[in-house]
């Protein structure tokens, strides 16, 4: 099996935290966090990431607890405006709580003796990768249990 690049998207209505991985060691790590600022600019920086990192696939975290509410159209358009700009397959996967998850992670860093400050940039990368890793951990569990992944 040849080995892609992916990158994982946190999608904020003011910042978008980023992964990246691969589909050959599934180990996510954390990017970078970027301002957005306007649909184009952040499609024209992830393009320029995209090419920089030679990524094939694109994960965008989509919260399931909130179906049919505003930020899911958001995501879903700005999903859809990724792929047919950068002509790479972007696929929605579920991200309830990683956020939240992010903040118990560092919140659980700083009692362990962590000096850095927290800052939300962080938290949007780190949700990031919670997201990329989950989607790794899931493609290896339906790989077991199907011998497929949802990519076959």
């Amino acid at each position: 099996m040849n080995s892609i690049k992916v990158l994982s998207i946190d999608f904020g209505e003011k910042r978008i935290g980023l992964a990246v991985g691969d589909t050959e060691s599934k180990i996510a790590s954390p990017l970078k966090t970027i301002v957005n600022n306007s649909s184009k600019n952040t499609c024209n920086t992830i393009s320029i990431i995209a090419k920089e990192w030679d990524i094939s696939r694109i994960i965008i975290g989509m919260p399931e607890i909130y179906n049919n509410q505003e930020i899911n159209k958001k995501i879903k358009n700005f999903g859809k405006m990724l792929e047919k700009n950068l002509n790479i397959k972007v696929t929605f996967y579920n991200e309830d709580y990683s956020s939240n998850y992010a903040q118990a992670v560092l919140a659980t860093q700083m009692k362990a003796g962590r000096k850095k400050k927290i800052i939300k940039e962080e938290i949007d990368r780190i949700a990031a990768t919670l997201i990329l890793q989950s989607y790794f951990e899931n493609e290896i569990f339906k790989r077991a249990d199907t011998g497929i992944t949802s990519e076959d």
